[in-house]
């Protein structure tokens, strides 16, 4: 039986080098990314503890955190809490070292506690308790249980603990930049809670910006000082962009909003977020590491937040692409970097490993793979919260759309 003729498989397309490319970001205060940055500061506590006891992190994953919101009871400009939002725990942690008890639930209670005063303008108005659900589970007796570091295979060398496909792509493009500052823009206004979400199309070099922003209570009077402030500041956002950008842009908020009926009626928070509805949160349902939501990248969908710093592939591999990336694309300019590895891999002998780049070139290849190599992850991770996700300073953004300096 003839068998068909191999296919070539088309190159992957730089982001930016798309006709059209979508970003979305979900906000610090939005429910998906609060179960995201608590799961993660969670592993950073609980990483610096271990680090400081024991000399290694032990072995841990926290990334099944859940952000169940609670209920506010709403007046016209105001709101009072009557359920409160629940934080649930979930994943495997090691609870001890040498017979040696860990303070787990106060660290991960502690976690939560200062992600959401951070991430909340509103927290003083909120309640919360939290639910722990964690495991020490394993069919290896000492894996959550060390007796010493011996009982830690990684402390010497890592090694991928799972089979998966991650991608980093450098420098970030106008729309990621774009993205990122509508929330950072708005976010500046004593009256906008945090739960924002913006999705920009740019469609060659015209940008669309949809963004949702609530109101925060105890800043407004009314529905149309809402919306007024509203249209202000969105105006000013499209102003800079049109003064740094080469094509037209358009701002669109709040698109359900309306100038009459109470204030309460609109998108309008006690704390900030939707929470206070009722809405739900979980880890790995909103923005990738890069804190964006990118399809254009052609990306899996590895959630890192709450894993172990010291070898799951989910954030180490995360990491080593992300450095590879910023590396070469200092070099060669606009790149992508796909890297497979299997299920008890050395992190330097990826499965397979994919190089886009405007310009080809062998040098490529050898910079990659030494930046594979490096081992430093874990201090970016833990001491820099590499990966946490925080709102990026407007100025830093607008400094980024420069048309003196951008490529």
């Amino acid at each position: 039986m003839p068998t068909a003729p191999h296919a070539t498989l088309p190159r992957p397309v730089l982001p930016h080098d798309l006709g059209v490319e979508v970003v979305e970001r979900k906000g610090v205060g939005h429910p998906d990314t609060l179960a995201d940055s608590i799961a993660e500061l969670a592993s950073i506590r609980y990483s610096e503890y271990c680090l400081r006891e024991f000399g290694a992190v032990l072995h841990h994953n926290l990334d099944k955190v859940a952000v169940l919101g609670g209920r506010a009871r709403f007046g016209d400009t105001d709101g009072v809490y009557d359920r409160p939002v629940r934080v649930i725990f979930g994943g495997r942690i090691s609870t001890s070292f040498a017979g040696r008890a860990i303070p787990v639930r106060e660290i991960l209670e502690a976690a939560a506690d200062e992600q959401l005063r951070t991430a909340l303008p509103g927290f003083e108005h909120v309640t919360w308790r939290a639910q722990h659900e964690t495991t020490d589970s394993s069919k290896f007796e000492r894996w959550f249980a060390p007796q010493s570091l011996e009982d830690l295979p990684e402390h010497l060398t890592a090694f991928s603990n799972d089979t998966a496909f991650l991608v980093g792509t450098a420098p970030q493009t106008t729309a990621e930049t774009v993205a990122l500052l509508t929330e950072s823009w708005f976010r500046q206004q004593p009256w906008a809670g945090s739960d924002i979400k913006a999705l920009v199309i740019r469609d060659g070099h015209a940008l669309n910006v949809t963004v949702c922003v609530p109101a925060l209570a105890g800043h407004l009077s009314s529905s149309a000082e809402f919306e007024d402030a509203v249209s202000h500041t969105a105006q000013e956002l499209t102003n800079q962009l049109l003064g740094r950008l080469p094509g037209p842009v358009t701002v669109v908020c709040n698109t359900r909003n309306s100038r009459t009926g109470p204030l309460s009626g609109q998108y309008f928070t006690v704390s900030g977020s939707a929470i206070d509805y009722g809405e739900d949160g979980l880890v790995g349902r909103g923005n990738a590491r890069s804190g964006l939501i990118t399809p254009g990248q052609q990306a899996g969908n590895e959630a890192l937040f709450g894993k172990n710093p010291t070898y799951h592939v989910g954030k180490v591999g995360g990491w080593l692409v992300d450095e590879a990336s910023r590396t070469l694309a200092e070099q060669a300019g606009p790149c992508r970097i796909a890297v497979m590895w299997r299920n008890g891999s050395a992190y330097p002998e990826p499965a397979s490993l994919d190089i886009t780049t405007t310009h080809p070139d062998p040098a490529n290849t050898r910079l990659v793979r030494d930046a594979l190599r490096r081992t430093d992850w874990v201090s970016d991770l833990v001491d820099n919260q590499r990966y946490l996700p925080t709102v990026v300073p407007a100025a830093e953004l607008l400094a980024e759309l420069d048309p003196t300096t951008m490529p």
